[in-house]
């Protein structure tokens, strides 16, 4: 996924829609993302958390930095792992007052491409490779072109998403990090199986790949 530049400031300038603040680390702030969970924003505020409280920090508002280090197009998982590695009992967090697209033309973000590619692996089969634009959802692109995601003895018990059966596990086999990171929940139903297995029903795709359908499942998938 494409990011903004490597030197996007986090500091208050003289950009009147630029603050910093500093609250306690168990910021009660809920931090929202983009499709390709980047892009870290302020989602909402826990009542009575530090953010709240402190009075300055709005819902919507992007985060520009933790302590002096930049989280502009940083992932969540960056985002919250520097906010708990924060030394002493405050963490320094700066701020952006507007909207994502606001925040990527000021920091001259290059937006990623508009489509993708797939290229799906099926035993037997030729290969089949096509274009979808960037974020679609992997099971929704497979099933449309009667590629069968589906373990014959699943699909009529799928989960219709929910991230626990598994009926719809495909390898992404190249271009794994141009997917959606793995939710909790996918991590713990795939537990048996490689860290390139996904649930393709919850799995966005950004940019180009090479998936792998029908691939062995261990029997631990099915009785545990």
């Amino acid at each position: 996924a494409a990011t903004a530049p490597a030197n996007a400031g986090a500091e208050a300038g003289d950009d009147p829609r630029v603050y910093e603040v500093s609250i306690g680390r168990r910021t009660g702030i809920d931090i929202g993302c983009d499709l390709s969970l980047r892009w870290p924003y302020v989602f909402a505020l826990v009542p009575g958390g530090a953010a709240e409280l402190n009075g300055q920090i709005a819902v919507g508002d992007q985060l520009l930095g933790v302590g002096r280090t930049s989280v502009v197009g940083a992932t969540v998982a960056e985002t919250t792992d520097l906010i708990a590695s924060a030394g002493g009992d405050e963490v320094l967090l700066t701020l952006f007052r507007g909207s994502r697209a606001e925040l990527q033309r000021e920091v001259g973000f290059a937006a990623g491409p508009s489509t993708v590619t797939i290229r799906v692996v099926q035993q037997g089969l030729p290969d089949v490779v096509f274009t979808a634009k960037a974020g679609c959802n992997l099971r929704d692109e497979l099933v449309a072109r009667k590629i069968n995601v589906y373990r014959s003895f699943t699909r009529w018990t799928n989960c219709s998403g929910k991230q626990l059966c598994g009926s719809c596990i495909v390898d992404v086999t190249a271009g794994l990090d141009a997917c959606s990171r793995r939710s909790i929940d996918e991590s713990s139903t795939l537990r048996e199986n490689p860290p390139s297995y996904r649930l393709s029903c919850i799995t966005q795709v950004h940019g180009d790949i090479t998936v792998a359908v029908q691939t062995p499942v261990g029997a631990a998938q099915w009785t545990r």
